[in-house]
């Protein structure tokens, strides 16, 4: 019965426009519902493939969104990063900069030192070394411990007080620097004091023949005073500049024979009498140990011998205080 049913036909009736046959197609039940069903079989893989293709474009689009902001945070961590590394390499070139200050400040210093220990006597020290040797030497031993990595800030920090601990030691050489000028300058005006202020005896002799004061005098044998010392000494012995200085007057007469005045500065001259030549002229600029005569015993003399005089703001003053001691 049933497979009868399926045989029975079915008539469409066509029915065109005027003055044409009508037209009657039978088909039978199978056909038509075998077309339904490929209809139906044709639709349903249709959807099904829209609805797979569906998934697939918008997983596509969710993966590529993802990968995208996941693009645009890596562009931006490198964005920071390379900002970060640029920061931190203009900071390293800063840095490198001080260091450069710093190593001139040390060399400067050094220079500055050397010069200070030509002008201190042998037994102070004053060194740079000094400093150093308060440094306690790092202990041998092991090192250990968990690593920690370091992250951009603290490197910043550290970068910071990098930069200030440099700032802090320039500042520290600075001051240091200027102390050393100062004391180089103190140095020199105290060496320059020391050399212009008499201290040698102006003769190889040590013979004192008439000292500082009263004394009866060899020619007339009248109480008189004495302005200056007489040393005894050979004919044509060295002369010396008891000091530096220049000489300022540089002549003869009956009374001082050959004579020579030299000044020192700060209201201090040195007088060299009877001397049987002068090996300087007016005007000339003397060193202390400088011979500048020879010794006689010209002018007003009993026999060769140097009169050594000492004027304090033009004063005549004993000059055994400033005579070394035998």
């Amino acid at each position: 019965m049933r497979f009868k049913w399926f045989q029975n036909k079915l008539t469409f009736v066509i029915i065109p426009e005027a003055n044409e046959s009508v037209m009657r197609v039978k088909i039978s039940r199978a056909v038509v519902y075998a077309a339904l069903l490929a209809v139906l079989l044709l639709t349903g893989t249709a959807v099904y493939v829209y609805v797979i293709h569906f998934h697939t474009v918008v997983a596509t689009q969710m993966t590529e969104s993802k990968q995208q902001a996941h693009r645009s945070r890596l562009e931006q961590d490198l964005t920071s990063k390379n900002k970060t590394i640029e920061q931190l390499q203009n900071e390293i070139f800063q840095l490198s900069k001080q260091a450069v200050e710093v190593r001139t400040k040390v060399e400067e210093m050094k220079q500055l030192e050397n010069e200070l220990k030509k002008l201190t006597p042998a037994n102070n020290t004053l060194s740079m070394g000094s400093a150093k040797e308060t440094v306690a030497p790092l202990a041998e031993g092991g090192m250990g411990g968990p690593a920690h990595p370091v992250t951009t800030q603290q490197m910043r920090v550290l970068v910071k007080q990098t930069h200030e601990s440099y700032s802090s030691l320039q500042q520290e050489l600075t001051e240091l620097q200027n102390q050393w000028v100062q004391s180089k300058q103190t140095l020199l005006e105290k060496r320059e004091l020391a050399l212009r202020t008499p201290g040698l005896w102006p003769t190889s002799s040590r013979t004192v023949t008439s000292p500082f004061g009263y004394r009866k005098d060899p020619i007339t044998t009248k109480l008189s005073f004495h302005r200056g010392i007489d040393i005894a000494g050979k004919m044509n012995d060295p002369v010396l500049a008891a000091a530096k200085g220049t000489a300022i007057t540089v002549g003869f007469d009956k009374f001082h024979g050959h004579h020579i005045v030299l000044e020192h500065g700060g209201g201090l001259r040195t007088w060299y009498m009877h001397l049987n030549e002068s090996l300087v002229q007016q005007g000339d600029a003397v060193e202390r140990g400088q011979q500048i005569g020879k010794l006689g015993s010209t002018g007003r003399s009993t026999g060769p011998h140097l009169h050594y005089e000492i004027l304090q703001n033009g004063k005549s003053t004993d000059p055994k205080p400033f005579l070394p001691d035998l």
